[in-house]
């Protein structure tokens, strides 16, 4: 439990780190690093009842995607000033490292399982951003359409 609460705080630091640098401001730069933070909360969650790597990542970066999408409708801001800290907790850094250690130290079997499970968290995370990029964009293309026709009716 306190490991999930600094694992938890952590993300929010490090989002917030990445939102300083992506130059995001005042009060779009907490909620930019709570994303963060709630991103770890949920794979937190999901690694608790799901076993496979490529699930609860993909749900996850579904999760930070979703979440930028709707502060960035609510803000009027882009929505990469939310996502891309969102996302941060979900890069597989850990991973990428051992695999590597393992390539150059010829250890097949530490390369093999690092890289294995690294290439599904990334597939996870490319798979939930594309997966609630085109869930906005046909809700959003739906509510014009809606707006359109309702200012059509009204002009005639």
């Amino acid at each position: 439990m306190v490991d999930s609460i600094i694992l938890i705080l952590v993300s929010f630091a490090a989002s917030f780190g990445f939102g300083l640098v992506f130059r995001i401001t005042g009060k779009d730069l907490f909620l930019a690093a709570l994303g963060g933070a709630l991103t770890r909360l949920v794979l937190i969650l999901l690694q608790t009842c799901i076993s496979e790597r490529f699930v609860y990542v993909m749900l996850s970066a579904l999760f930070a995607s979703a979440y930028g999408e709707l502060l960035a409708n609510l803000t009027h801001d882009p929505s990469t000033y939310y996502i891309y800290p969102s996302m941060i907790p979900l890069i597989p850094g850990d991973l990428f490292y051992y695999c590597i250690t393992g390539a150059i130290r010829a250890n097949a079997t530490l390369f093999s399982q690092n890289a294995l499970s690294c290439l599904l968290t990334l597939l996870g995370m490319s798979v939930g951003f594309v997966l609630s990029s085109t869930i906005a964009h046909y809700i959003r293309k739906t509510l014009f359409r809606s707006r359109r026709k309702v200012t059509k009716g009204a002009q005639a």
